[in-house]
């Protein structure tokens, strides 16, 4: 199968389908990654995935990989203590 050019997967395309799930964060690419960004990714503990070129992924594999890092971040703040937002025990908290 040829690659066809209007079927070439870009970030554009991956943010156009975060948009159709109502979503704001946004793929980004640093050096040698990619992250997601904006929305509620700003203040996730986990937001990159491991990646050099986007085409190393389909977009519907861009969509799980956006899925598995909501899903970590809403399990790892489950098992943060309350009373910190960093996941540090806060003084009063702490064992002396």
């Amino acid at each position: 199968m040829k690659n066809n050019p209007s079927s070439r997967l870009t970030r554009n395309r991956v943010n156009d389908a975060l948009r159709a799930r109502g979503r704001d964060e946004s793929l980004r690419q640093g050096d040698g990654f990619f992250y997601f960004g904006g929305g509620d990714a700003v203040n996730w503990l986990s937001c990159t995935v491991m990646v050099r070129r986007i085409s190393d992924l389909t977009l519907e594999q861009w969509l799980a990989e956006f899925d598995k890092l909501v899903t970590r971040d809403n399990q790892l703040r489950k098992q943060m203590p309350k009373d910190s937002p960093s996941g540090k025990p806060s003084k009063r908290s702490r064992k002396t």
